[in-house]
């Protein structure tokens, strides 16, 4: 029998499935079967989505196995599966997509998972990157289990909540950013800085260099989106904001937060041509 997807999980299922930060010109095949699965879930078709989801890992695609990484993981048409989520997260990781190890790192730091702080914090590190001068370690400890572990080890249980909480904000932000469609429809993208301050809760967004794209087959494109970029900007300001609204609510803010204590990342929305 399927599980069909509560209301509540739609709006963030819906940002999930659609589209990247980097967006492709043409769709991978990948990307096309994530589109199908997605229309099946929107339609309420859990068997069909399930079919074609099949289908997808089979072909080993990537954007598939994503997918299937957080059907498990918020039990979206099948029964909510961390352990299952995790394989899914890894092989997409393995196959090139960072928001695999985010999605990763955003879960074990929810306190639905555990939380396990070491754990979020080494898939954390395999993502796209963020700074905060209070949760790195040194660069031989990065990429060793061993010497990881054994760095976190003389970590107060203190720093280890508190960077456990700015892991699991900052990769829920990371891993659930999407390109605004109506951004993609003119093509136009540029660089955020995301400015998180702990202690408050909030994060700030710093609008860095705008860009434009050229579509081919784009009709009176300078015209409009010259009528449009202000919409444009709103709606990744607007899309901005949902995501880190969410990933605030997600994980319980620690006490004793340093008022000083900060982290950044840059995020960028672009158009891809494959």
């Amino acid at each position: 029998m399927s599980i069909r997807p509560a209301r509540a999980v739609l709006p963030l299922l819906l940002s999930l499935l659609s589209l990247p930060a980097s967006a492709s010109v043409i769709p991978t095949p990948g990307e096309s079967a994530v589109g199908s699965i997605t229309l099946r879930i929107k339609a309420g078709d859990c068997a069909g989505a399930v079919d074609w989801l099949k289908d997808g890992l089979k072909a080993e695609y990537r954007e598939v196995e994503l997918l299937a990484g957080t059907m498990y993981d918020l039990g979206l048409c099948v029964r909510r599966d961390w352990s299952r989520a995790v394989g899914f997260y890894a092989k997409a990781y393995a196959a090139g997509l960072p928001e695999g190890a985010e999605r990763l790192a955003a879960g074990y730091a929810d306190p639905k998972n555990g939380p396990d702080a070491a754990a979020a914090l080494w898939w954390a590190m395999k993502g796209r990157a963020f700074h905060d001068p209070g949760c790195g370690v040194a660069p031989d400890a990065a990429n060793d289990p061993d010497r990881f572990v054994a760095a976190l080890s003389g970590w107060t249980p203190q720093r280890l909540a508190y960077c456990n909480y700015v892991v699991g904000v900052m990769s829920t932000i990371s891993s659930e950013l999407r390109y605004p469609e109506l951004a993609a429809d003119f093509a136009l993208g540029g660089d955020f800085t995301l400015h998180f301050l702990p202690a408050v809760p909030r994060v700030e967004v710093q609008k860095g260099e705008a860009r434009e794209y050229a579509v081919l087959g784009f009709i009176d494109g300078d015209a409009l989106r010259d009528r449009s970029s202000k919409a444009v900007a709103r709606s990744i300001e607007k899309t901005i904001k949902e995501v880190t609204d969410r990933a605030l609510k997600r994980y319980p803010q620690p006490a004793g937060i340093p008022a000083n204590s900060w982290a950044d990342m840059k995020y960028t929305f672009e158009i891809v041509y494959k």
